[in-house]
């Protein structure tokens, strides 16, 4: 799990190849970020509270849009788990 530098959202991920973005004042969840392959294995948040890189079983890195939900890009490179 990774909290926003503000602490009112985090993002959490899952072995079930996915993200899920949370508000954590009202506790409901905002949206599930799909598109990873694999099992997710970590996550961060950029300073700005805008972005998260995610990392997986799939051999990638996603970047993601936590205000739209988007994937913005998918970084390849590694051969084996990330």
């Amino acid at each position: 799990v990774a909290i926003t530098p503000e602490g009112k959202r985090a993002v959490s991920i899952s072995y079930e190849k996915t993200l899920k973005l949370w508000d954590l004042e009202t506790g409901m969840e905002l949206a599930t970020l799909t598109g990873h392959s694999g099992e997710v294995n970590a996550v961060a948040i950029t300073p700005d509270g805008k972005r998260a890189v995610s990392a997986s079983d799939d051999t990638t890195l996603k970047l993601w849009d936590l205000e739209t939900g988007m994937e913005l890009a998918t970084l390849t490179g590694h051969s084996d788990d990330v």
